[in-house]
């Protein structure tokens, strides 16, 4: 590897959460593994996320602004195509490391060339940083981490139907073995659900997925569930990328899981039109769910 290659880019996409992005930052800054670049892209262009980059006085540390707003999608993508390593991993501007992360994913990753995943379990933290233990255990054990051992993965699809992969928090991952230009031209569909996606095109690749059990991140979660348009995005958005991974070639051994999600996912975005008493789009989805509930 080129030394002036770092071997690890962190993507930490932001929008005007200064005093969360400092502390964000300086859990990246505290790593026991120091071999990195930290590329914050700005969708705010706030002058003061900008001063407190610069304010660290530290090379790794690259501010990028965009000009116009480009979306949670558009902005994720800014980074991973300016980063500098094959190996990228994302730290929210909300979200935090302990200090073992990269030190327990990234040299699983140089070592196994076949490798392009590795994630670890984590912690959820309230709006003040405090680990919430019941909630974190509840989603452990939702989401199918407890039954993982420490390793090699050896049924990885499982793992986009149990939606076990943290990729937005808690996971590294080669960006070579995405097709970014397929990533570019659905951004606007996918959205907020760009880390479904990338996990997806990751498992369908057909390489090589690696856990760790340990929680070595903290989500935050912040109070409130968002507005009724939000939720009906966010529906819309996972919608689109199950429907993808139902037809996907190289998922097609767990295509069966994937009608009954695409039929759940359906139902979801009637239930959410149905909230803002939009009664024909909502019927519509009914009647979608209903069909792939019905496939054979």
């Amino acid at each position: 590897m080129n030394s002036s290659v770092p071997a690890v880019s962190i993507i930490t996409p932001a929008y005007k959460r200064v005093d969360y992005l400092g502390q964000a930052i300086e859990s990246a800054l505290r790593q026991t593994f120091q071999d990195f670049e930290l590329l914050v892209c700005d969708d705010s262009a706030e002058p003061k996320i900008e001063e407190l980059c610069r304010s660290y006085g530290d090379d790794r540390i690259i501010y990028r602004a965009n000009s116009n707003r480009l979306g949670i999608a558009r902005n994720n993508l800014s980074g991973f195509q300016s980063a500098q390593s094959d190996l990228v991993t994302k730290l929210d501007d909300d979200d935090l490391w302990t200090p073992e992360f990269l030190e327990k994913l990234v040299p699983v990753m140089l070592s196994n060339p076949k490798v392009c995943l590795a994630f670890s379990d984590h912690w959820l933290i309230d709006a003040d940083g405090n680990r919430t233990n019941e909630a974190t255990d509840e989603q452990t054990v939702r989401f199918g981490r407890d039954i993982l051992p420490y390793g090699f993965v050896e049924q990885s699809k499982t793992l986009l139907v149990n939606k076990s992969i943290p990729l937005a928090s808690s996971a590294v991952f080669r960006k070579s073995a995405i097709d970014w230009s397929i990533y570019a031209a659905y951004a606007d569909r996918f959205g907020g659900a760009y880390d479904f996606f990338l996990s997806s095109h990751l498992i369908a690749s057909g390489m090589d997925v690696f856990y760790v059990p340990e929680r070595l991140t903290e989500y935050r979660i912040h109070s409130g569930s968002g507005t009724s348009t939000r939720r009906l995005q966010n529906a819309l958005e996972t919608l689109f990328v199950a429907e993808k991974n139902y037809k996907n070639p190289g998922l097609q051994d767990i295509s069966s899981s994937y009608k009954n999600i695409c039929s759940y996912e359906s139902k979801r975005v009637g239930n959410a039109y149905l909230r803002q008493r939009k009664i024909l789009p909502a019927l519509s989805y009914y009647s979608r769910s209903l069909k792939y509930y019905l496939l054979t």
